[in-house]
């Protein structure tokens, strides 16, 4: 068989290598997202009290994204990727060496969320360069699969580390995680990247000095663009917030299942989780493989389906039956995932603006799900919670499809 050419190869060595780095720095993640409520309640804390810190690390990390793609370009993805390392394993070093609880949690969160939240926009932004141009959704497929099993291993197995062995020790484990994820930086990644200037005069612009009328002529176009620009930028922000919601409301849903479980008494609960986390892999991968030739709004009303049937399982089943309802979620959630995604970069005028509104949608999801968490399960229980979950879902769901509606009914006009 003849090798892949170098300049067609999907899974080059950079490639590769970024995905060791991110799959040990999702894994330290998502070892300290799902652990977060259990170590609260280990030091003394209350569940609300817990949930709000796990809403705290997520207010870190949401805060940070915006600001990665200007770090990346500032200081190479080299540089960005070692400092967010750095973040969440000073994150972690705080953990072990502040002494009262709340203080050592909120702070210990804040700074690897703030690390995790550059962490995963500046490794998405580095896949393209890791690859052959014509490979890059393929390659972005892999990572993010990838990215997603390691999620999918470290919640459930932080959540067993975190009941078996001393705290102490789990956090050297999520340390030794995050040391692992930097040799392939080192070896793989780029150091600063050449800044493109945008200030450059244009050789065919006439003086200044000579051509005032006709700089007074552009001034004014310039002037209309640029209100034309900023309606568009706010529909466009506009209607990318209507299309997402139902994704935001999954990742809620996601989020309670992670930081507190599949229910109230649940023996083993890190299986469920696994079992959740593993079909939502599936349901994304499989999803993506069929998103040419299915619209990618209906595979989001596909995954929206399946979560809140899953939910209204997860209330009416036990035993090996909830094992069931988690996996309706999983695969639901997994679905709107990959489809939601897809939706939001043909929707949006630039990739990277895509990316960081779609991961901000998803992390945003998770520290709501925090503050949901703690309040609901605490004084409503967790069957009233899933049940609530699954109606704000399908309400999210009906204002998407309205949404979409009006905007294709627009578009006909036009």
């Amino acid at each position: 068989m003849t090798p892949e050419p170098q300049h067609q190869r999907t899974y080059t060595p950079a490639l590769l290598g970024l995905v060791w780095t991110a799959m040990f720095g999702f894994s330290a993640f998502f070892f300290s997202y799902s652990t977060m409520v259990s170590i609260a309640a280990v030091s003394g804390l209350s569940t609300v009290t817990g949930g709000s810190v796990l809403t705290t690390m997520m207010i870190g990390v949401i805060v940070a994204q915006p600001f990665a793609p200007w770090l990346g370009r500032v200081c190479g993805f080299k540089a960005a990727l070692l400092g967010a390392i750095a973040l969440q394993f000073l994150g972690q070093l705080i953990a072990l060496l502040v002494a009262p609880p709340l203080l050592s949690l909120v702070l210990a969160g804040l700074c690897g969320g703030v690390g995790f939240g550059l962490f995963v926009v500046i490794a998405n932004a580095a896949v393209p360069a890791t690859t052959a141009p014509g490979r890059i959704g393929k390659a972005l497929g892999f990572f993010g699969g990838i990215t997603s099993l390691a999620a999918a291993v470290g919640a459930p197995l932080g959540l067993w580390l975190v009941g078996t062995i001393p705290i102490t020790a789990f956090r050297i484990i999520v340390c030794a995680c995050l040391l692992l994820a930097i040799p392939t930086v080192l070896k793989f990644m780029t150091g600063r990247s050449p800044r493109r200037r945008e200030d450059a005069p244009d050789p065919g612009t006439p003086d200044p000095g000579t051509a005032a009328d006709d700089l007074a002529i552009r001034s004014g176009r310039n002037e209309r663009r640029s209100l034309r620009w900023a309606g568009r930028r706010a529909g466009e922000v506009l209607s990318l917030v209507l299309m997402l919601s139902p994704f935001l409301v999954g990742m809620i849903v996601f989020g309670i299942i992670l930081g507190f479980g599949p229910g109230e008494e649940v023996a083993a609960p890190a299986l469920f989780i696994a079992g959740m986390q593993v079909s939502a892999v599936i349901g994304r991968f499989v999803a993506g493989a069929v998103a040419d030739s299915f619209p990618p709004f209906a595979l989001n009303v596909l995954g929206l389906g399946l979560a809140a049937i899953g939910l209204v399982c997860a209330v009416i089943f036990y035993g090996g039956t909830l094992f069931v309802a988690m996996i309706i979620i999983g695969l639901g959630l997994g679905t709107m995932q990959s489809a939601s995604l897809i939706m939001a970069f043909a929707s949006v005028s630039t990739p990277s603006r895509a990316s960081v509104a779609w991961n901000m949608n998803f992390d945003i999801g998770l520290a709501i799900a925090g503050v949901v968490g703690g309040l609901g399960f605490t004084y409503l229980g967790s069957a009233s919670t899933f049940l609530l979950c699954a109606l704000v879902l399908l309400l999210a769901g009906a204002l998407s499809w309205i949404a979409r509606t009006l905007q294709m009914r627009n578009s006909g006009r036009d």
